[in-house]
């Protein structure tokens, strides 16, 4: 590995750990698209789209805030219910404070990737 190399590295960007407690502020202040992954510990789909959601963090740096939200720390539903979250891996595109994008189930980077253009247009 060259010098050149070295620089072209990225250091892994980890989604932000959201909870019902900084949930709200954390996508209504954004100044960029903010991506939200529910999940749960106990989801085998989750844990391989947080290494896509990983990824995505890190490649749009700057561009998108990311943030992980446990599913299980949300036994009332404040924010699941009115995000309409169902079933995990469930990933939300916020614009503004505004969900303007959701996807169910296992999503494709390039489908996020598409999202985020979408929003940034």
């Amino acid at each position: 590995m060259g010098l050149l190399d070295i620089f072209k590295l990225k250091a892994t960007v980890m989604p932000v750990e959201l909870n019902p407690a900084n949930f709200m502020p954390s996508i209504k202040n954004s100044p960029v698209p903010v991506l939200v992954d529910f999940y749960s510990n106990s989801c085998g789909p989750c844990a391989q789209m947080a290494k896509t959601v990983t990824k995505f963090a890190t490649d749009f740096q700057g561009k998108v805030r990311v943030g992980a939200f446990n599913v299980e720390q949300d036994k009332e539903g404040k924010i699941l219910a009115p995000m309409k979250v169902r079933s995990v891996p469930t990933l939300i595109f916020f614009n503004k404070g505004e969900a303007v994008e959701t996807f169910v189930g296992l999503t494709g980077y390039l489908k996020l990737q598409e999202a985020l253009e979408k929003i940034e247009d």
